[in-house]
């Protein structure tokens, strides 16, 4: 199927012949919106006394997005869909989105190996259907 872009922007080339691409050539050409998301605070809390209760440890997360979708935070993974999923809804733009990960979310990761660094990837998915991406 020809792409035929919105008005007034135009594709202009010609290309006649075989193309092969090189080895370990990895080029992504995607045509629509691409979610950007911003991070803007990320805070860790921890209360622990075994005297009184078995403590209470949460990592707060607050973002935003330009575009209106659906949105996963993982742990793990190189794109979306690939981590394991600590929180999920929906981006609504311009809104500072703040979500609260428990230790238990983050201990339920089949990597987890105990004390340790672990990374959150926020991804949303415009309504081109194009992920977000860690490497752009």
């Amino acid at each position: 199927m020809a792409y035929t872009p919105p008005s007034p922007d135009s594709v202009n080339f010609n290309f006649t012949g075989i193309y092969t691409p090189p080895a370990g050539d990895d080029v992504d050409i995607l045509f629509g919106t691409i979610p950007q998301v911003t991070v803007l605070n990320v805070s860790r809390t921890t209360i622990y006394d075994a005297s009184v209760q078995p403590g209470f440890n949460t990592t707060t997360i607050k973002w935003t997005s330009d575009v209106l979708g659906p949105y996963q935070i993982e742990v793990g993974g190189e794109e979306a869909t690939e981590g394991y999923v600590v929180a999920s809804g929906t981006a609504i733009p311009g809104i500072t989105m703040e979500n609260l990960i428990d230790d238990a979310d983050i201990e339920a990761v089949t990597s987890f190996s105990g004390t340790g660094t672990y990374e959150f990837n926020i991804y949303v998915k415009s309504s081109d259907n194009i992920w977000n991406s860690t490497d752009r």
